[in-house]
This record gives structure tokens, sequence and C-alpha cells, in this order.
């Protein structure tokens, strides 16, 4: 991967490991939305991703999503707006923050559950064919790893 600059003059992308992050992010991206649409369902990626905080731990902060789920402030409020709209969360004021919202799940989302996390598993087994456990735990690793690096 650090043959993407051979000589001071010449760049070769496809030994850049971002490229691959990238292309690997926009191919999973278009997967779980072809996935999603099978089912009828109109879930963004990163709609995934609150759900599955949610999930986890129900009634958060905006803020706390925000982190939990990498994104900044304002995206974060975005894709809440949008799943308000969808009738997937609620908003309410935060009896510790006054500036701030506190978000929770409708019935409608947490229902989606047993929908949408055998679709993701089916995508994701896809996803790791034929890569033993620890090639992904070695992957895993290494973007953890770089990413703290720009951090």
């Amino acid at each position: 991967m650090r043959g993407q600059f051979p000589s001071s003059s010449t760049i070769v992308l496809e030994n850049a490991l971002a490229f691959w992050v990238n292309r690997f992010y926009e191919i999973s991206r278009r997967a779980m939305y072809r996935e999603f649409r099978t089912f009828g369902l109109e879930v963004t990626p990163e709609q995934w991703l609150v759900l599955v905080r949610l999930w986890e731990r129900d009634d958060r902060s905006q803020r706390e999503l925000a982190e939990a789920i990498g994104r900044d402030a304002p995206t974060t409020s975005r894709i809440v707006d949008a799943m308000e709209r969808a009738k997937l969360v609620t908003r309410a004021a935060d009896p510790d923050d006054a500036r701030g919202k506190r978000v929770r799940l409708t019935a409608k989302a947490r229902g989606l559950r047993e929908t949408l996390v055998p679709v993701v598993k089916k995508m994701v087994a896809k996803m790791e064919h034929g890569v033993s456990e620890r090639d992904l735990e070695i992957t895993r690793q290494t973007l953890q790893r770089l990413t703290a690096n720009l951090e």
C-alpha cells in the first residue's frame, strides 16, 4: 500500500489504501440500499447506523448519537430529521440540556429490527465470503490504527 508514490512524479491510485476504503464504502452503501429496497424499505445506510445505536440503547441525546455514529452534529440532525418524517424516531427536549434533544425509537423502528438485521447479515456474509477470520481481524485493527493516527 505504500507503493502509491513509486516516484516523485507518479501516483498509483490502485495502491492507495484510501482509494480502496472509499471504493468499498461506495459499493457497500449501494448494496445496502439495493437490499433494503428489495423489501420495500427506504432506509439509508446512515439511518441504519442510527437504528443500530438506538437498538443498543434507546433515548439518547442527539449529541451522544452523533458521537456514536461518527458524524457531526449538522449531519446527524439531517439524518434524524428524515427519520422523524418517516416515523422511525421521535425527538423531545432534553431535560439535562436546554438546547439539546433526546431521540427515541418509535414502535415502527423497533419492529424493523426483525426485518433489517437478517438482510444486513446476509449482505455481510456475501461481503466476507472467502476472507479468513484472521484477515478480517487484521483489516479491522489496521483501519482502527489508521483512524486513530488521523484523529
